[in-house]
């Protein structure tokens, strides 16, 4: 959400290092927040397909491995993979 993203840009700009995890209809919310918060480096985003909740364990499951992968890229210094 909008409000996440937000405090995740004023953690990072007192030093806490993180990053946004949203969901494809709302990938782009950390861009529209930092618009109006800009901060000195972008905030990382992974974006995960939707939806989150109310779904069967296998697609749950599914999700956490596309968080898990883009967590391991944003540590290897890589861009993570987010759906289209």
């Amino acid at each position: 959400s909008s409000g996440s993203s937000l405090d995740s840009i004023a953690l990072q700009r007192i030093g806490v290092a993180g990053f946004a995890i949203l969901t494809q209809p709302f990938g782009d919310q950390v861009d529209r927040c930092m618009t109006y918060q800009p901060s000195d480096r972008p905030l990382p985003a992974i974006v995960v397909d939707h939806p989150t909740q109310m779904v069967e364990d296998d697609v749950l499951h599914r999700r956490a491995g596309q968080i898990a992968n883009a967590v391991q890229r944003l540590l290897n210094d890589e861009e993570p993979e987010n759906p289209q």
